[in-house]
């Protein structure tokens, strides 16, 4: 699951297999060079991606929000070029940066409006991104259905065409509000291109359709083939029909990063083959070679928490004492260095969760999770309930994706779970994708690829449907993503209203396990903890909400229907030949600036 950057693979045999390329000569267009960026992504809609920290960094190539943080976590302009806070109306006001989408549309005030109250807001959704937008005025009450999502009363409009104005909630922290919407998830989206797909919603699934605002676009895309090529967006900030070939890289510097999904390929290569390379690679290392040059590595934390999801409508585990135990006999530091990259968690939320406004960590002096295993404590919270499931079916079906890292942590906690003696067993099911075939208009039948199988099994998970393809889905290995560094967005995920859980609306109600609230991915509710999420968005200053979100926290943990493994991180190799190469603050390799030396000698040539 977790990525690499380093150097793979001949440019000349991903080159060959690209369509429409420029040739070398005096107008070539820039750089052209290898990456490799991981598993399949199906569908590339940036809200949608809470369960899988590959396709975020993938978004962060292709959609840029407002606002960006740079590595040091400091907030900066993105697509806004300027903004204004007034503190006494609660109002922020932002005037756009001229930007085009990749089909040379400009970006629009109203795409924003768009993508956050019609889309990620809108009540018929499911989505816990929407606690990113929950400092906005009417937000919440728009997420849940509470308010209309068109009333005026809701904090979000297009003033003018390329200026929006942003009234934030009482007691709410603008500070904080910025930095969410500094999230891939808060980027627009074309209201112009969406809008005609809105009726099938697969404009993020199909090249024909796809429009990113950021500095790289999608040109070709064969699932097939295992291609996947970017492209320079020449609309990312600048007029396109302006453009001279002597500053056609003036702000993303490379032209085509060329890429492939086929991971046993990239497997197949040692550290001192990718070192004598001179082209681009972002996938997943061997777990020898990582471990073997981890001193070579550039790394990076991210706002994310490798983390098993119980299935806590299942008899067994619906048990607090069932999870916990299963909790507890997780060798934590046994799988870091199993991995070599990533943090044993001491709780839910990463330590780049921070205080706004004193940058420290969420995790500071608050480790609430022992990384060791207990299996002498395990065994004794399943003893204190051995009556109560001595008849229950204690087979368990844990769901994770097919690499070599998810793997490795599988087997880990198979023999832990099936060393507590109590007839747990685990099935480990590699899966990929989840296709469906379906008609056109024609009556033509073909493969739609709607989601990675995890995506599409968290995606039914949350209105509470736990099978997949007739196995009954007990465990859910997932890249928890915290979409901002605020402790009480990531926390609201397993709120009952906060959650964005909608009001209700599902393909199959009758399938909901409750009416009035989806449910978070687990399907476990505690009006406890409900509580204390509400007292937090309600208090009045810092402290007491920090206080809150503690207590939250540990209710959470205590509670375990998720058991957070690993603070995820991003790694390198990087070759000498590579340079500018940057981090963001999410964990995020950014290559608009990326320098290959003497690049000219790599690109194609003309017959």
């Amino acid at each position: 699951m977790k990525k690499i950057v380093s150097l793979i693979l001949s440019v000349a045999t991903l080159i060959g297999c690209a369509a429409v390329l420029v040739g070398c000569g005096k107008e070539d267009a820039g750089a052209q060079f290898a990456v490799y960026l991981g598993d399949e992504v199906y569908d590339f809609d940036p809200s949608d991606y809470y369960a899988d920290d590959n396709a975020e960094q993938v978004m962060s190539l292709l959609f840029e929000p407002l606002f960006v943080l740079d590595e040091d976590g400091d907030l900066k302009k993105g697509m806004a070029k300027d903004y204004d806070v007034d503190k006494k109306s609660r109002t922020i006001t932002v005037k756009l940066a001229e930007s085009y989408w990749s089909n040379g549309t400009r970006v629009a005030a109203s795409d924003f409006v768009y993508a956050w109250r019609d889309r990620i807001l809108n009540p018929e959704n499911s989505n816990p991104a929407a606690a990113l937008f929950y400092d906005i005025e009417g937000a919440y009450e728009v997420s849940t259905g509470k308010m209309d999502k068109y009333s005026v009363q809701f904090g979000v409009s297009a003033t003018d065409t390329y200026e929006l104005e942003i009234k934030y909630r009482e007691g709410a922290d603008y500070k904080q509000l910025l930095r969410n919407l500094a999230s891939v998830a808060a980027s627009p989206v074309c209201q112009a291109v969406v809008d005609k797909d809105s009726t099938v919603d697969t404009w993020s699934k199909y090249i024909n359709t796809m429009v990113f605002n950021g500095p790289f676009s999608i040109r070709n895309l064969n699932y097939d083939n295992n291609m996947f090529n970017l492209t320079r967006n020449n609309g990312y900030h600048r007029d396109p029909t302006e453009l001279e070939y002597d500053d056609v890289d003036d702000v993303v510097r490379p032209y085509i990063l060329f890429s492939t999904f086929n991971e046993n390929e990239v497997l197949k290569l040692s550290y001192q083959d990718i070192e004598k390379k001179t082209v681009f690679y972002m996938g997943d290392a061997s777990l020898a070679d990582r471990k073997a040059n981890a001193d070579n590595a550039v790394v990076a934390d991210t706002l994310s928490t490798y983390s098993y999801a119980f299935n806590t409508t299942n008899e067994f585990l619906a048990i607090k004492e069932v999870r916990q135990a299963l909790s507890m006999a997780i060798d934590r530091d046994a799988i870091i260095k199993a991995v070599t990259f990533g943090k044993a968690a001491t709780g839910f939320l990463p330590e780049t969760v921070k205080n706004v406004d004193t940058g420290k960590s969420f995790r500071k002096n608050n480790s609430i999770i022992a990384t060791g295993a207990n299996p002498t404590g395990a065994e004794a919270k399943l003893a204190a309930v051995a009556s109560t499931i001595s008849s229950m079916d204690k087979t368990i079906n844990l769901f994770v994706n097919d690499d070599e890292q998810s793997r490795t942590i599988a087997a880990l906690v198979e023999a832990a779970w099936e060393a507590l003696g109590y007839g747990i067993t685990v099935n480990v099911k590699p899966v990929n994708s989840k296709d469906a075939i379906l008609i056109d208009d024609e009556g033509e039948s073909y493969v739609d690829y709607r989601d990675s199988a995890i995506q599409y099994i968290v995606k039914q998970a949350s209105v509470g449907i736990y099978e997949y393809e007739g196995e009954k889905v007990d465990v859910i290995a997932v890249d928890w993503q915290m979409y901002s560094d605020d402790a009480l967005v990531a926390l609201s995920a397993f709120s009952s209203e906060y959650g964005g859980c909608g009001y209700g609306y599902a393909l199959n109600e009758s399938q909901l396990p409750e009416r009035n609230y989806r449910v978070n991915i687990t399907g476990w509710k505690s009006s406890a903890y409900d509580q204390l999420i509400k007292e937090a968005y309600q208090a009045k200053d810092e402290e007491t909400e920090a206080a809150k979100l503690v207590e939250a926290e540990k209710l959470l943990v205590d509670n375990c229907p998720i058991a957070p493994i690993m603070f995820n991180q991003n790694f390198a190799f990087i070759s000498k030949d590579l340079g500018k190469i940057d981090m963001d603050g999410f964990g995020h390799f950014i290559f608009t600036k990326a320098k290959l030396k003497n690049y000219e000698e790599y690109l194609p040539k003309e017959d």
